[in-house]
Parts: C-alpha cells; sequence; structure tokens
C-alpha cells in the first residue's frame, strides 16, 4: 500500500531525526525510517560543542536530556607531555552555561521521540531496499522493508538520505564522493564507572591523543594513535557523500 509524504527521511540517528522533527514541527508530512532498533547505540564521540547545546536548548530538548542524568561540563581540562596542564572554564553565552556529552542512545531516541511528538511516522527496524522513481525518473520514495519481512511504499515529493556512511540513498542515486580524507590511524572506545572527572579531558602526546568526558552513567575514553608525527587531536576523516534529489 503506497503512502504519500511530503518528505521521507531515510536514517533517524541525529541528522536525520532533527530533520524530520524540524520539518514536521513546520507542518510537513514526514516518515522517518531506520534500520535499528529504537534507542540503540552507535560508535560515536559524545561531546556536544556549544552549537549543538544551543540548539537542543532552542528545540525545547535540552532539559529532557538533562532529566535523562547527562551531567553538565563546565570545565574542559588540557594534559601535554612537554608542559603543565591549561584548565579552561566553560563560559556562559548565548543562553547555554554548559556542554554535554550524552551517550547516543539517549540523544538519539530524544530527537527521535520529538520527531514522533511533532507528527512524524517514524518506523524503526525497516531499511530501504529500492528507491522509486516517477515517470520522469525523479525520486518519487522509497520501498521499505522491517524485520519481519513486511513491505510499504512510502511515496514522497522530497527523499533525504541521512543513512550516513555507506548510504543507500546515496548509493542509489549514483551521488558522487565529493570529497575525500585519508588518515592511518586508529581509534579505540572504551567505557568506565567510578573514574572522577568534572568535565572534558584531553591529553595530548607525538602520534597519540586521549579525551575524557563523563556521561549518563560514567566516563568514556576515546583513544586515538596515528603516524602522521604530530599530535593526533581528532578521528580520522571520512569519505562524504552529498546529493540533492
Amino acid at each position: 500500500m503506497s503512502t504519500p509524504y511530503d518528505v521521507l527521511v531515510v536514517g533517524g540517528r541525529v541528522a536525520g531525526a532533527s530533520t524530520a522533527m524540524l520539518l514536521a514541527r513546520a507542518g510537513a508530512r514526514v516518515a522517518l525510517v531506520e534500520r535499528s532498533a529504537s534507542g540503540s547505540d552507535t560508535v560515536s564521540t559524545h561531546g556536544l560543542m556549544r552549537a549543538g547545546v544551543l540548539q537542543l536548548s532552542r528545540w525545547g530538548l535540552l532539559d529532557t536530556l538533562t532529566a535523562a542524568g547527562t551531567p553538565p561540563i563546565r570545565e574542559t581540562t588540557f594534559h601535554y607531555s612537554d608542559r603543565e596542564a591549561q584548565q579552561v572554564t566553560i563560559r556562559a553565552k548565548g543562553g547555554v552555561d554548559a556542554l554535554y556529552a550524552p551517550r547516543r542512545h539517549v540523544l538519539d531516541r530524544i530527537l527521535v521521540d520529538a520527531a514522533a511528538d511533532a507528527g512524524a511516522d517514524v518506523r524503526h527496524r525497516t531499511a530501504v531496499t529500492t528507491l522509486l522513481r516517477d515517470e520522469s525518473g525523479r525520486v518519487a520514495g522509497a520501498r521499505v522493508q522491517d524485520r519481519a519481512g513486511r513491505t510499504a511504499d512510502l511515496l514522497a515529493r522530497l527523499t533525504i538520505g541521512a543513512d550516513g556512511l555507506r548510504s543507500t540513498v546515496a548509493s542509489a542515486v549514483g551521488a558522487p564522493v565529493v570529497r575525500r580524507g585519508d588518515s592511518r590511524s586508529a581509534v579505540l572506545y572504551r567505557y568506565y564507572a567510578g573514574l572522577r572527572t568534572t568535565g572534558y579531558e584531553w591529553a595530548y602526546a607525538t602520534r597519540c591523543g586521549r579525551r575524557f568526558s563523563a556521561h549518563q552513567r560514567g566516563v568514556d575514553v576515546r583513544l586515538r594513535c596515528d603516524d602522521s608525527g604530530s599530535d593526533a587531536s581528532c578521528a580520522p576523516r571520512r569519505s562524504l557523500r552529498h546529493a540533492a534529489h
């Protein structure tokens, strides 16, 4: 059975859920499909910078995030192998007096729930099997299938691919890679309970960097090492795809 929508958003993580929420709040008929289960986790950095926290505040979701037990971060400490540690206080600005580092299963669920509350038709454990096209060849939605094998055609005037790396939508429309970055490095994540930290902590050494951040149930530690010969400060870049259909 075909269901008409104004917008079909493929991918219900941070980008897709936020997009679906904003469009639904604006009055659009929105469908949001996500292949993973509701409230599931994903490998990701957790730290939200000021702009991200500000958006959550504007959307009326920051109180929900803090109510979920996400601790506020009001200072950052930088550790170096060749100098004294430096501590920086997070200044209140733009209505934001703290940063946050929520686990993704918490943040993503809050955004998806907000999209559903705004009227979006949210379908988890549902994957796109093929894109639908009209007589002119323009994308007109997608055929989806849930874990039980049930299929549905979701017709939409606009289809948005927010399904991340190895995007099904990007591959289906032949979206070109517009930027590619390569870095020989490795990133290791670990979660610990009982570690005390008052905020973000960054530790830098030649070819290796480490970050600590507090979340709902403890502290996550991210270790990155590379062979670039410089201090490591971020995760390796990946291929990016961009398409407007």
